[in-house]
């Protein structure tokens, strides 16, 4: 359940980032949205950052997901600078003392 939330919030992530590329949001309210959307989940923007790097990659001539990997990489850089990121538990099937402690 909790790979399915954070799948969720990536998902989320790079939708909003691709939708805002293609309209003309404003770069500093996009990235604040986006900051927002990610709820301190630094892995849910890294993840949506590698899809986007994918499909530069496979069309390097599509501005918006190049647009969309920019905001990416500017949520990335200000969530950096100003600590915005909480760690968050992660689930390892392959360790059960930690699996049986309560989350």
């Amino acid at each position: 359940m909790v790979r399915t939330a954070e799948t969720a919030t990536m998902r989320l992530v790079f939708e909003h980032a691709v939708d805002v590329s293609l309209g003309d949001c404003e770069h500093a309210e996009a990235v604040a949205e986006l900051m927002a959307l990610a709820q301190h989940d630094r892995s849910a923007v890294e993840a949506a950052r590698v899809r986007a790097m994918g499909l530069v990659m496979a069309q390097p001539n599509d501005e918006v997901t190049r647009t969309a990997l920019s905001l990416l990489d500017e949520v990335l850089r200000r969530g950096d600078e100003r600590h915005r990121w909480q760690s968050r538990r992660r689930f390892d099937p392959w360790d059960i003392a930690a699996n049986t402690r309560s989350a």
